[in-house]
């Protein structure tokens, strides 16, 4: 709703709609700004909406870990939402199993989060993620688990 919006409701005299439009207003910049600054909310809420496109990346087929690209492989054009770089790579191995990772967001040695798929219970890390050292500190679902900096206060609670 946009500002606009709640003025034309408040020329229009009524009380009620006015103070509606304005609690609509309020609730959603803040909620907006709420998911822009909780990466690992934001990240739960993207989940959620998108687990159809995260249960068909989780049967992407990935390189081994070392192999081609450090980014990964391409997805295909319907499952980008998984990431913003519409890649999914390989971080390493839990369990004898490859570990694939969507990140959500990469700077490269400096600080990556995202979606990591794990068969089983994955093990408690840390892995590569392009540079830096990331766990699992959130179960979603269908395998698929929140992975960010094990040194952050997140890890010392998921332990």
């Amino acid at each position: 709703m946009s500002g606009m919006s709640v003025w034309s409701v408040a020329r229009s005299g009524s009380r009620g709609l006015s103070v509606a439009a304005a609690v609509l207003a309020v609730v959603s910049v803040s909620g907006s700004l709420f998911l822009f600054v909780d990466t690992k909310a934001s990240g739960w809420a993207r989940f959620w909406l998108e687990y159809p496109a995260f249960a068909a990346a989780a049967a992407v087929e990935v390189p081994e870990h070392g192999e081609g690209d450090l980014y990964g492989v391409d997805l295909p054009s319907h499952l980008c939402v998984v990431a913003p770089n519409c890649r999914i790579a390989t971080l390493g191995y839990s369990n004898r199993a490859p570990i694939r990772y969507a990140a959500d967001y990469v700077e490269v040695f400096e600080d990556t989060y995202g979606y990591g798929h794990f068969v089983g219970t994955p093990e408690s890390g840390p892995y590569n993620g392009f540079g830096t050292s990331v766990c699992p500190t959130m179960e979603l679902a269908g395998g698929w688990w929140w992975l960010e900096r094990c040194d952050g206060p997140d890890y010392e609670r998921a332990r």
